[in-house]
This record gives structure tokens, C-alpha cells and sequence, in this order.
């Protein structure tokens, strides 16, 4: 098992999310709000954000929580919503504007290395796993905590508990060469699946002993487009797409005939209803 330099795994992010990737996100963004509603729901309440408070989005993509967490602290409050994609702050900048929301910053900075603004809530939908040096991206986030400062995210749970995504890996998995042994705690979707090492994170970066709370949810990955909707959001988007990036087109073929088929057993009207498992992970700055 190998893993990378932080450094390296932060130039491929930079460079996946300016590229091709953010564009994808971007086109994607409607669908995948749609998709990921109820844990925006639920994060929002967990993460309770109050008017005049100062919010950190970290990693805050096409932005839809950041807009919701805008409305919630209201015009006496502000959101710095922080990403590295500029095609997806982009679109959370179009977004905003259109709903006349203007008490948000959008920031293209690497918030696992630059300074950021001084907040009193920090929140990350997803947003927080993917950091070459995750114990450094913390303690670098924890030096803008105001006194008292909380923080309030979402990441996966393991691959074996969120059928919403290891369904469609199997199906695709059968037409694959297969794949490298996954190193423990690797960045990635799963990174923060184990709350022990979660703990250890965060009490090597200064904060305080974090709480976690199960979030059970059943995604429809159609978005209520039916079943070639949720084929095409699978391909898109998440792990089929970076395994099937520059396969011959027979093996892609074969491989989307699996995935309708695997996808079909779940359908239901137009949707396709899957089952999704999260952590909501709270903790204080110490």
C-alpha cells in the first residue's frame, strides 16, 4: 500500500477541481442538490447557526449550504464560503446573486494552508476528508477560531454501510482490472468513516474531543428523473466515474448495461432510493 505527499495529493485536487471535475460538478450541481437535500437539512440543524454570527463553509462547491447557512445568520451575519474549485465558486457566486443573497464571501483558498477569516461556526458538508495532511488542515482552520468557536460537519460512513455507492461500484467492478488494496485512512469519500481516527485528528490539531451522531438517510440518486438519470449522476460523478476515466469504450458500455441493471432493482417511479450513512461530527475549538 502506497500514499502519496500530502503535496502531490493537493496539486491532483487543484488540478481535478479547476479542470474537469469542477466543470462536471458544476453541470451536475442541480442534481446533486436535489440529492443531498436532507443532509443539508440535517447538518443545518445540527450545526444551529444563529443570526450575526461569522460562519467558515469549508470546501463549499456550487454552495447550496452556504446559502442556507446565509439565510439562517441573516444580514448581521456573514458566511465565507471556501473552496479551491474557481468553476464551482463561480457557479455559488451566479446562485447567490439570483437570490439576492449578498452576505456571502466567496473565497477561492486552500483552507488546509491559508489564512482564513476569524468565524464563530465552522461548517463542512463533505468537505473536510480529502486533505493531504488533515491534522495540519485542522490545526491551520482552528487558528481563525473566535472564543468559544464550534465546529459542525458531514462525512461518509464506510463504503460497506452506504449502498447509495457501493452498489454501483460492484456492478462496474465485474468489467475492471482490480483495484489497489485501499490504504486505512487514505484521503477520499471514507477517510473520516472511523471515529477513532477522527478523535485522533482533531486532538492532534487542538480541538476538543469531538461528539458524532448517525445520519441514516435514503438517497434518490435519480433526483426524481428516473432510472437513466440516476445511470448517468452515477457515471458523472464520485468513484465509477474516476474508474471508467479512459477505458475502451467496449468495457464503458458493458460497464453502464451493469450499472442500469443493478440501479433498476431500486427504482421506484422516477426515483431510485438508496440507502446513505453519514457521521455529523461536532467539537469546539480548545
Amino acid at each position: 500500500m502506497f500514499m502519496p505527499h500530502p503535496d502531490e495529493i493537493n496539486a491532483d485536487m487543484l488540478a481535478f477541481w479547476n479542470g474537469a471535475g469542477g466543470q462536471t460538478w458544476v453541470a451536475r450541481q442541480e442534481h446533486t442538490d436535489i440529492t443531498l437535500a436532507p443532509v443539508t437539512d440535517a447538518l443545518l440543524a445540527f450545526a444551529a447557526p444563529k443570526p450575526g454570527q461569522q460562519v467558515a463553509d469549508i470546501g463549499c462547491g456550487c454552495g447550496a449550504p452556504t446559502l442556507a447557512l446565509a439565510h439562517a445568520v441573516g444580514p448581521t451575519g456573514r458566511v465565507a464560503g471556501y473552496d479551491i474549485s474557481g468553476p464551482m465558486l463561480a457557479e455559488g457566486e451566479r446562485r447567490a446573486g439570483i437570490a439576492g443573497i449578498a452576505n456571502v464571501d466567496w473565497r477561492k483558498v486552500d483552507p488546509a494552508t491559508e489564512a482564513l477569516d476569524q468565524y464563530d461556526l465552522l461548517v463542512s458538508a463533505f468537505g473536510t476528508m480529502f486533505f493531504g495532511d488533515r491534522v495540519a488542515a485542522f490545526a491551520n482552520m482552528r487558528r481563525a477560531a473566535a472564543p468559544g468557536a464550534r465546529m459542525a460537519i458531514a462525512c461518509w460512513r464506510a463504503l460497506d454501510e452506504n449502498p447509495w455507492m457501493a452498489v454501483p461500484m460492484a456492478a462496474v467492478a465485474r468489467h475492471l482490472p482490480p483495484r489497489p488494496v485501499a490504504v486505512p485512512h487514505a484521503p477520499g469519500m471514507f477517510a473520516f468513516a472511523d471515529p477513532g481516527h477522527v478523535t485522533e485528528v482533531l486532538a492532534a490539531a487542538g480541538w476538543m474531543p469531538p461528539s458524532f451522531e448517525r445520519l441514516d438517510l435514503v438517497l434518490d440518486i435519480a433526483a426524481g428523473r428516473g432510472l437513466e438519470e440516476a445511470v448517468i449522476q452515477s457515471t458523472q460523478i464520485g468513484a465509477v466515474n474516476s474508474w471508467l476515466r479512459n477505458q475502451p469504450d467496449k468495457i464503458v458500455a458493458a460497464s453502464i448495461a451493469s450499472l442500469r441493471e443493478a440501479l433498476g432493482v431500486y427504482a421506484d417511479g422516477d426515483s431510485v432510493r438508496l440507502r446513505g450513512a453519514m457521521w455529523l461530527i461536532g467539537s469546539a475549538a480548545g
